[in-house]
């Protein structure tokens, strides 16, 4: 691998280190004020994993970047690219400065740079001042095919190349993430599904206590595998600037995270997939059913939704999902009424919006995630609406792994590479910490 492309690849590294980190402190000032010991000394690791990920990133970058510096090739004149730039055919009679005559005597253009400029020969300077008056009277070359041209090199910013278009993972790092265990393809969690009562001792010595018997259950959460490959020759390989394999698996990395995001919203459980929120049994349900949708007729839909995870999971949701075109439409919305109750500091609100989305509406914090269906529905045109609290849902994830194969198509000089890795969602440990507002309401939107 080339040492740019190193470099290259060491910076995207470190920029991804930071960014997990001031996402991971972004959870940790969002923890709710209840939160336990044992979930904000999670959050604290994590913070601290991506703190030495970053630590160790700098360093590699430092590193490459000196190895750089020592390779390069410094010009003792810097006058090229304007030497280039000047050329000109003499058509005057009088005979040109540097010509193939001067050549035999020793004399040159470069050459007189070089001296004046270096060593302040005033005769080669006054060459040099001859030579530019000349060119007034000269005939010009252009980059015109066969007038110049054909010199002037193509510049191939390979390195600026556009990479596809992908939604990232906004949904996945906004829940609980978590290490992947090294074994197992199965992570199972005690859930308590019938609590205990207590009653008021009415009479001493005959009234019995409550004595209602715990009842318990298992979640199964299976580990899945999201996996990509894309077969190469081994000339593009070796000869490719940048380099196929770093833009390959950039573009695989990308492709992992959408997908795995996608998953978490809308798996069905079955066939290798995991269980999406969308999927997960007996949680709260909202009906948007509206011919004539408006941003005023969807807003309670939404308060409903959150105070179902209230009143049934007793704890405050954390965030709203929405689709863009969703989250858009709302931010376009106009009301002559608002509510009674206004919220903090706003002044005739219900929450905020910046770069034409929703930030923080009701209060919670607002997740934009293109992720979302929008087939949904009779009319196949729907999207839907999710209210969570995010620290409910819990992502173990493995690190990605990554394998270069040249003995799969060696036969003809193919390689082949790969990327993939293991995770494990627990969607339904608190399904009433889920609410779903879909219904004809939720159609494409117009401006």
């Amino acid at each position: 691998m080339k040492i740019t492309t190193q470099i290259a690849e060491a910076q995207r590294l470190h920029k991804d280190s930071i960014e997990r980190m001031d996402e991971q402190d972004i959870k940790i000032q969002a923890l709710p004020d209840d939160a336990s010991s044992e979930e904000r000394t999670l959050h604290k690791g994590l913070f601290d994993k991506y703190q030495a990920e970053s630590v160790r990133g700098a360093e590699t970058l430092e590193r490459l970047i000196a190895i750089q510096s020592a390779k390069a090739i410094v010009p003792a004149v810097e006058v090229v690219e304007a030497v280039a730039e000047r050329q000109r055919i003499s058509v005057e009679s009088e005979p040109a400065v540097y010509c193939r005559e001067t050549s035999a005597r020793g004399v040159s253009f470069f050459r007189d740079v070089v001296a004046a400029t270096v060593q302040g020969d005033g005769e080669a300077g006054e060459r040099l001042t001859r030579s530019a008056r000349m060119e007034a009277e000269s005939r010009d070359i252009s980059t015109a095919a066969t007038a110049g041209g054909n010199f002037v090199p193509p510049r191939y910013l390979g390195e600026l190349y556009a990479e596809f278009a992908r939604e990232g993972r906004p949904f996945a790092d906004s829940i609980t993430n978590l290490p992947l265990y090294e074994t197992g393809m199965n992570i199972t969690i005690p859930r308590i599904t019938t609590g205990t009562t207590v009653i008021v001792s009415q009479t001493e010595n005959s009234t019995a206590p409550g004595d209602t018997d715990i009842v318990e259950a298992l979640l199964t959460v299976p580990v899945r595998t999201v996996a990509g490959m894309q077969d190469m020759s081994q000339q593009l390989l070796d000869r490719s600037d940048p380099g196929m394999d770093v833009v390959i698996f950039n573009d695989l990395r990308q492709a992992y995270d959408m997908y795995l995001d996608s998953q978490l919203l809308k798996g069905t459980g079955s066939n290798g997939q995991h269980l999406g929120i969308r999927s997960v049994s007996s949680v709260n349900t909202v009906s948007y059913t509206d011919a004539s949708p408006t941003v005023a007729e969807l807003l309670p839909k939404l308060y409903d939704a959150t105070q179902k995870i209230y009143t049934n999971r007793f704890a405050p949701p954390t965030h709203l999902l929405f689709h863009p075109r969703r989250s858009a439409m709302l931010a376009a919305g106009l009301s002559s009424t608002f509510p009674l109750f206004q919220q903090g500091m706003l002044n005739r609100g219900v929450g905020t919006q910046n770069a034409g989305l929703v930030a923080g509406p009701l209060g919670l914090t607002e997740i934009a995630d293109a992720n979302i269906g929008t087939t949904y529905g009779a009319g196949t045109d729907e999207d839907e609406i999710y209210a969570i609290r995010a620290s409910d849902l819990l992502l173990w994830e493995g690190p990605l792994q990554t394998r270069v194969y040249p003995e799969v198509g060696s036969g003809t000089l193919t390689v082949r590479l790969m990327l993939w890795a293991y995770s494990a969602f627990a969607s339904g440990r608190f399904p009433k910490s889920i609410s779903i507002v879909s219904g004809t309401g939720l159609v494409a939107p117009t401006f």
